[in-house]
């Protein structure tokens, strides 16, 4: 049976296979109905029974997996399934494919409700939601030794590390996490070693090799350093009450996300990344940059802040209501909502910012830089990151007199638009202000005025410096260098820094 993303598109068609992703239940039901003949057979009865929670008998299931006498035994004890009082076997796990980039895998985690009625419980094991598919779509790729991957979940980013790293250690507090991430690893031949050898060996691996061990943030891997570090912690913020272990961290407000940016520098090798889901509170009439800035240590790191999405204390809470089951409409559930609101009043929080923070390790003063990039799908930042920081190094360097002698030419991605508005006579239009972007990161968006338009056309790798081109328009226009000059410098720091002119 092909049960991967292709055989499922195969077998549903474009409507219900959109609709399984937008957990619509019937069309895939309808796709799947019977009579269930032919080739597809197999693959909609196994549909069926793991992704629409259908209950089937022994005999269905050893046929499906054939399997039969202690084998079979042995897979329905397994955990896979739980006994009906009818008789008939229900999946107890969600098992399904995934594609991170790499080609088809499967991933175990626990069943989500989404398509037939299954219950959260407090140590539930997510699968792969917007958040892990958020990380996966900002970790950099370059190859490197050794990987750590905190708050491994159901496994996604220790599964997906396993294409570039060679070495991997993923922690979770929760021994039902740690649990369900070996058997992902496991089930797509990512070997999974004893605690303790990994970091021990003296050889390359030849193939990916992983250790799960159960501790708390970095209790597990206190002596070690490492290339990467990639996590999906329990950023929620919220009080320090524990009532999800996936979310909920048990330190006040936005402590797990500030725990990860203090502590996350101690264990990167030189030159070596992270790569950090967070949330952070914006607090009533402060700069919550500067908040943020206070968590990073005064040496050694560099850190680049990226807020995704930022959203008012009220949908915050009600979003994670439902994500765990409890209506905001319900009555029952109206005093839990409430606290958790006071306790934002209390603590002056005005809005709830999302997003990833990227840090690398350095030998220097720390730097940090905090943007907002927001963009309607999300813009993958895992080709960036990396290429950012060689930009970031040489801005750092480069004195305003440097910067303006670089020969810049435009990237390919480099898109300008005009915008036109009516003319204040009331016929026709005008051109009221020009933009750039990248195509690949639209978030990387600057107005631009039509001088350093004109400077920007004129920027060629072999031809002369951006100081150049800007001072030569200054001689045809008759404009002041000195005035214009500091707008240009600006200009091209910004523009090169978002990779929009590149050397």
């Amino acid at each position: 049976m092909n049960y991967t993303i292709d055989g499922l598109h195969e077998l549903l068609g474009d409507d219900a296979f959109q609709a399984l992703f937008r957990h619509e239940p019937v069309p895939v039901w309808l796709a799947t109905a019977t009579p269930r003949e032919g080739k597809t057979a197999p693959l909609a009865s196994l549909v069926r029974l793991l992704l629409l929670g259908e209950p089937q008998s022994a005999e269905e299931i050893s046929a499906l997996f054939c399997l039969a006498g202690h084998d079979l035994a042995d897979f329905l004890d397994s955990g896979l399934f739980q006994m009906e009082d009818s008789g008939l076997y229900r999946v107890a796990l969600d098992v399904r494919p995934v594609d991170t980039g790499f080609g088809n895998h499967w991933v175990f985690s626990d069943l989500d409700g989404a398509l037939f009625p299954a219950a959260t419980h407090e140590d539930h094991v997510l699968g792969v939601g917007e958040a892990s598919l958020s990380l996966l779509r900002a970790t950099p790729l370059d190859t490197v030794d050794s990987l750590l991957d905190i708050g491994t979940g159901c496994g996604i980013q220790a599964l997906h590390g396993s294409h570039y790293a060679r070495r991997i250690i993923a922690t979770d507090l929760s021994p039902r996490c740690c649990e369900l991430a070996a058997a992902t690893l496991a089930i797509n031949g990512v070997s999974v070693v004893p605690e303790g050898s990994l970091l021990q060996e003296k050889t390359v691996p030849s193939g990916p090799r992983a250790e799960i061990r159960q501790a708390p943030w970095f209790d597990a891997v206190a002596d070690h350093e490492f290339d990467a570090i990639v996590a999906n912690p329990p950023f929620v913020v919220a009080s320090e009450k524990i009532t999800h272990s996936y979310r909920d961290s048990g330190l006040d407000l936005d402590g797990a996300t500030e725990l990860m940016v203090r502590q996350s520098p101690h264990y990167l090798k030189e030159g070596g990344h992270a790569t950090i889901l967070g949330a952070w509170v914006h607090e009533q009439d402060k700069d919550y940059r500067a908040r943020l800035a206070q968590w990073v240590p005064p040496e050694g790191v560099d850190v680049w802040i990226v807020e995704r999405d930022c959203v008012d204390p009220a949908l915050y809470v009600a979003t994670w209501m439902r994500d765990s089951g409890r209506d905001p409409a319900d009555p029952r559930w109206r005093d839990y909502a409430a606290q958790w609101l006071r306790h934002f009043a209390d603590h002056g929080v005005a809005s709830i910012g999302f997003g990833v923070v990227f840090m690398r390790k350095t030998a220097g003063p720390s730097t940090v830089l905090v943007e907002e990039l927001t963009a309607p799908e999300g813009d993958a930042l895992a080709a960036e990151s990396l290429s950012r920081w060689e930009r970031w190094d040489n801005l750092q360097q480069w004195s305003t007199e440097e910067l303006l002698s670089q020969r810049f030419a435009l990237s390919p991605q480099a898109v300008f638009f005009d915008t036109a508005t009516p003319s204040s006579d009331g016929q026709g239009t005008h051109i009221s202000s020009y933009s750039v972007y990248r195509r690949d990161i639209p978030s990387f968006h600057h107005v631009i005025d039509e001088p350093l338009r004109t400077v920007l056309n004129g920027l060629c790798r072999d031809g002369l410096s951006a100081g150049d081109v800007a001072e030569l328009l200054c001689t045809v226009q008759d404009w002041d260098w000195n005035i214009f000059r500091p707008a240009v410098c600006s200009a091209l720091h910004a523009l090169y820094l978002h990779g929009i002119i590149t050397l």
